[in-house]
């Protein structure tokens, strides 16, 4: 079993889109693998909240809308268990603007 990747090898990616603006709805879209779902829930324009996990990358992405502007917060190099830890930690804390999200993330990453 290898080890688990440590806060030091994630990195970290954020991406905002305004829904009213299609070109860029698209452009947010095309870097998120499977994401036909996720765009027909940006067209109702409603508050959301959503992650996904893809193992082969070892990625998580954090989606989360206000039905105004959606970001995505995508970690690489981190485990499903370490995804599930920062999720609780957002939760924990609300955090989901750019700077709280990156404070939940490394505590839930640790050192």
């Amino acid at each position: 079993m290898s080890p688990e990747p440590s806060k030091s090898d994630a990195l970290m990616l954020v991406s905002t889109a305004r829904i009213d603006e299609p070109n860029a709805v698209a452009a947010f879209l095309a870097s998120i693998p499977d994401s036909e779902e996720l765009g027909a829930l940006l067209v109702t324009k409603e508050a959301l909240n959503t992650r996904a996990y893809e193992d082969e990358s070892q990625t998580a992405r954090f989606v989360i809308s206000d039905g105004t502007t959606v970001t995505c917060f995508t970690v690489t190099d981190i485990t499903i268990d370490q995804a599930e830890m920062i999720t609780i930690e957002c939760e924990k804390s609300d955090a989901w603007s750019e700077s709280a999200f990156r404070e939940a993330a490394a505590r839930a990453l640790g050192p």
